[in-house]
């Protein structure tokens, strides 16, 4: 997926960069670490809470139903702003997700490369074991919260969603680290072309802590103006695969982020010639 036009001698440091921490990250991977155990801990956990509160349930009426878009959107902006605030900046107390993201995930895939191969590069793409645990738990005092105010049912429908939302989550980031010559057909999936592009442009390092922090459908990116199109609210959503939307005045500026034992000096800023 190209788009991002940047100085020659910029995408050759980058691609090194990239090159040197990929074989450092899977160097330094414990050889206990299985993807497939990283992935089924993560379903066993997503999927046997949503059973565990379906089973619950007990003959819910129609409009508590009607929670499920007044929820997803509620997630939508949580992620939206998870990515940006804490996983892009230093805030106390978070910081070790800050620098999991922006010195890992960022530093293994770019807009140069953003596939893997082998289950030891899923360490690099799945979120840590503990993500979905805390996000259930994110969603239990609004499950209280529901069930007093309104019905048992509205609780367990609280935290059904929500984790529904953070599969989903993961489902789209997978496949947005698809390779584009392996998965071609998903350049044609509505709102799926459109993630995958989003998510190309954030992992650019001149954007990535201005851009595109959505990574499910970019609903808060565009109220919140982070997106990267000049587009209205459904060109936004169903943008597609295209950069012909993309904002003229955004071109990708270096921020000279240096990596501690990978970078030995810290790199020339550089404008791009875009």
């Amino acid at each position: 997926m190209s788009g991002i036009v940047q100085n020659p001698e910029r995408d050759r440091r980058e691609q090194e960069r990239q090159a040197r921490y990929r074989k450092k990250f899977v160097e330094e991977t414990p050889p206990w670490y299985h993807g497939m155990l990283h992935l089924g801990f993560m379903l066993l956990i997503t999927g046997g809470t949503i059973y565990y509160c379906a089973v619950r349930l007990e003959n819910p009426v129609w409009w508590e139903w009607t929670m499920i878009p007044v929820i997803a959107l509620f997630g939508n902006f949580v992620e939206w702003a998870a990515h940006r605030y804490l996983l892009h900046r230093p805030v106390p107390g978070f910081k070790m997700v800050y620098k999991r993201h922006c010195t890992s995930h960022h530093q293994f895939f770019t807009h140069h490369d953003l596939g893997y191969e082998g289950h030891k590069e899923w360490r690099a793409l799945l979120f840590p074991p503990f993500a979905p645990l805390a996000f259930i738990l994110l969603s239990l005092p609004f499950a209280f919260l529901a069930a007093w105010l309104i019905s048992s049912n509205a609780g367990y429908i609280v935290v059904i969603t929500m984790t529904a939302y953070y599969l989903l989550y993961e489902g789209l980031h997978t496949l947005s680290h698809f390779d584009d010559e392996k998965h071609p057909y998903l350049k044609h999936i509505p709102l799926v072309n459109t993630v995958r592009r989003m998510h190309y442009v954030h992992h650019a390092l001149g954007y990535m802590q201005t851009r595109n922090f959505n990574l499910t459908f970019p609903i808060c990116d565009y109220i919140f103006g982070t997106s990267d199109l000049d587009r209205g609210f459904l060109g936004t959503m169903f943008n597609g695969a295209s950069h012909e939307h993309m904002r003229k005045d955004l071109k990708p500026v270096d921020p000279g982020i240096v990596i501690p034992g990978i970078d030995d000096t810290p790199p020339t800023r550089q404008a791009s010639d875009a």
